[in-house]
Parts: structure tokens; C-alpha cells; sequence
């Protein structure tokens, strides 16, 4: 059984960006439900605000 959301943490100049995916029942595939860069913040699967900015940047 697929869990109903996926998240893909990236980074963009040594800054995480985190894409959301949900799991759309009907064609059971996962659809883009956001793209965040400088916070995330999301109510579902749970609720959950982060400061992006705040996580030390990625050494080149």
C-alpha cells in the first residue's frame, strides 16, 4: 500500500526546497501539491510549519 503523501527535500544553493506530492486515489498516482522554498508549510498529513532559511546552508 502506497502512503497517501511523499515529500522530496532538494537543495538550491545550499537552501533545501521541498516538493509535496499526494496520492490521488482514483488514478493512484501521485500529483505535485506544492513546491516550498523559504517555508514549508502544510495542514496534511499533520500540521507542520518549518523555516527554511533557518536550516544551515549545504557547504559547496
Amino acid at each position: 500500500m502506497a502512503s497517501e503523501w511523499n515529500w522530496r527535500v532538494d537543495e538550491n544553493d545550499g537552501l533545501p526546497v521541498v516538493y509535496v506530492f499526494e496520492l490521488d486515489s482514483a488514478t493512484q498516482s501521485y500529483g505535485l501539491t506544492g513546491i516550498f522554498h523559504d517555508r514549508l508549510k502544510v495542514a496534511a498529513p499533520f500540521p507542520l510549519d518549518i523555516d527554511l532559511t533557518a536550516i544551515n546552508r549545504r557547504r559547496p
